[in-house]
């Protein structure tokens, strides 16, 4: 495949992910299971503004692949680590999630967790969960990205 056709594939999955997770947020938010709190409408803020950061991302792709590139790590860095440690939590996924982790709630079991476009962050709220997880595509796309900007210098 091309350099050009790569780096298209790239824009075409970000900006992919950051829709769909758009629309799952707003199903979310409006689909009148959850109640819509002052802190959950800052936290769909945040999400929001990750997903549109992912499609601008892919955008950037489009116009100034360099820069685009550079970018685009930034909003895969972001991706690769998930976390929840009593009050602590955080999850970003745009796109797909193929994660490992372990979870440390009764010991030590490894898991393999699949995800599309996902939001999890909290704060001060102890979940009663204690795991960490790698999210392979975020690892493999920086990976990539990385080798693709090596090639343009």
């Amino acid at each position: 495949m091309s350099r050009s056709n790569q780096i298209k594939a790239i824009a075409i999955y970000q900006i992919a992910g950051g829709f769909l997770g758009i629309v799952l947020l707003l199903l979310v938010l409006f689909g009148g299971e959850i109640t819509v709190s002052q802190q959950v409408l800052r936290f769909s803020i945040l999400a929001g503004l990750l997903y549109v950061f992912s499609i601008l991302c892919g955008r950037m792709l489009f116009r100034n692949p360099r820069r685009g590139l550079k970018l685009s790590l930034v909003n895969q860095v972001l991706q690769v680590v998930y976390f929840s440690f009593g009050a602590w939590a955080f999850q970003f996924v745009s796109g797909l999630r193929i994660g490992v982790g372990v979870d440390m709630v009764g010991g030590w079991i490894f898991k393999f967790r699949l995800a599309l476009s996902s939001f999890h962050f909290s704060f001060g709220e102890d979940m009663g969960q204690k795991f960490v997880g790698i999210n392979l595509v975020a690892l493999f796309l920086i990976f990539w990205m990385e080798r693709l900007l090596e090639k343009q210098s």
